[in-house]
Formats: C-alpha cells, structure tokens, sequence
C-alpha cells in the first residue's frame, strides 16, 4: 500500500469516528418521553395475574404428581393448564400497555372465566392438598382483577 493510499485509509477512518461520535453524542442529547405511570387498575392486575401464575404452576405439578400416582386430577390439571395459557397472556397484554381497549376487555373477560373454571376445579381439592387452596383463591384474586380491568 503506498503512502498516499494509507493516508487516504487513515482520513476516512478519522471522518468515520468524528462521524459516528457526532451521531452518539446527538443521540444522547435526545431524551425519550417518560412512559406514563401504571393505573391501579394495571398495578393490580399485572400483580394478581403473577401470583395466579405462580401458584398455578405449583397445583399443576402437585396435579400431575397425583396423576403419576393413580389420582385422577384431570379436570384440575386441565382447569389448571387453561388458566396457565390465558393468565399468562393477560398479564403480557396489561404490561405492555398498547392493546385497545375492546381488546383489553376481551382478554380480560376470558381471563376471569378461565380463573374462575380454575377456581370451581381446585375447590375439591383445596381442603387436602395446600396447593390447591392456594391456586383457588389466587384465582379467585384474578378473576376479580380481571373484572375490574375489564370496566
């Protein structure tokens, strides 16, 4: 490479950094709006929609545990399976806030009758097995965050 052919390469390279320094430091100067603040209604519905999760996810494996056993859990262990899907989706829909608001009711509207499916299945269940009380009332919980969300 001759002399003229580096020095060529080096002073593309130098207006290629002062380039992109220029392009970072503009980007930096530019500040995102603030995203608004949670309602009470999404607050409690993100939350309630996690602890409904959470304890859904115990019942169920409790539920196939029994099933491994010879206990026939079918109907919590598909009640339970259900909500899993539909909670899980309700709670994406109200944490990243961009669903209309026919939509949002929609959601919420099936999620609340899968919870209290869930709920009506666990019910049996609740006064042997710790987890099953648990997920009953958590659904129970949602159904009525749902609700609330849905209004």
């Amino acid at each position: 490479m001759t002399a003229l052919a580096r020095r060529d390469v080096v002073k593309g390279l130098a207006a290629g950094a002062v380039l992109l320094g220029s392009t970072i430091a503009q980007a930096q100067k530019v500040d995102a709006p603030a995203a608004p603040a949670l309602t009470d209604k999404e607050k409690e519905i993100i939350a309630a929609t996690a602890e409904c999760a959470a304890t859904g996810r115990v019942c169920l494996a409790r539920c196939t545990d029994h099933l491994v056993a010879g206990v026939n859990m079918e109907k919590c262990q598909k009640a339970v399976m259900n909500m899993l899907a539909v909670v899980d989706a309700m709670a994406e829909v109200a944490a990243f806030r961009t669903a209309g608001a026919a939509d949002r009711k929609a959601i919420a509207t099936a999620c609340a009758a899968f919870c209290r499916a869930c709920e009506k299945a666990c019910e049996p269940h609740a006064a042997h097995h710790e987890e099953c009380a648990a997920c009953m009332k958590a659904c129970g919980r949602c159904a009525k965050a749902c609700d609330a969300y849905a209004a």
